[in-house]
């Protein structure tokens, strides 16, 4: 009898530890942005200051190129790529690819479901070296490209160790330090 109860009394523990193993988590987008906050893989509220110091003092030659049909065409396989998340809990993403080849560094992005900008607003690409020794470099405005936002960018610099990418709200006033943070992502 005491063997029966031993028995009763262990698939008894097991299926309340069990159970507890199974119910579902809680998810949402807040749970999920602060996760990924705490694993580094968007930046905190000190990154995102140390970014707006950083950009002020890192200068890079780079265009925009007005004919962007080479990279919208462009097998990007073999580029680094980035997925892209909205850090303001929104429902925007994107997909960013970048690679230095031939002496130019290349960078393509194709951005969705932003919101639509307001009169006197841009929304402004970086690219990001994070650590220590932060570097921040612009790489302009993303263009509307048919139903979808794109952000192009080549310059004879290699910034492939710039693994991180940045799209701003910004207010088009001219001021250089990047604004409020809407995608990033980090190139693999």
């Amino acid at each position: 009898m005491w063997k029966t109860w031993k028995i009763v009394l262990i698939a008894a523990a097991l299926a309340v530890a069990g159970w507890g193993c199974n119910r579902p988590q809680e998810f949402s987008k807040e749970r999920v942005l602060f996760e990924a906050r705490e694993n580094g893989l968007i930046m905190d509220e000190q990154e995102t200051a140390a970014m707006a110091l950083a950009a002020q003092q890192t200068a890079v030659a780079g265009k925009n190129p007005t004919d962007i049909q080479p990279l919208l065409l462009a097998d990007r396989r073999a580029w680094k790529a980035a997925a892209l998340a909205d850090v303001t809990g929104g429902g925007s993403f994107g997909l960013a690819h970048a690679t230095f080849e031939k002496n130019t560094y290349k960078f393509f992005a194709s951005l969705g479901n932003l919101p639509a900008l307001r009169d006197g607003y841009v929304y402004e690409g970086w690219v990001v070296k994070r650590g220590e020794h932060m570097s921040v470099v612009r790489i302009g405005q993303a263009v509307q490209n048919g139903e979808a936002m794109v952000q192009v960018f080549e310059s004879q610099t290699n910034l492939l160790d710039h693994d991180f990418f940045v799209l701003t709200l910004e207010p088009d006033d001219g001021d250089p330090a990047p604004a409020e943070h809407v995608l990033e992502g980090t190139f693999k």
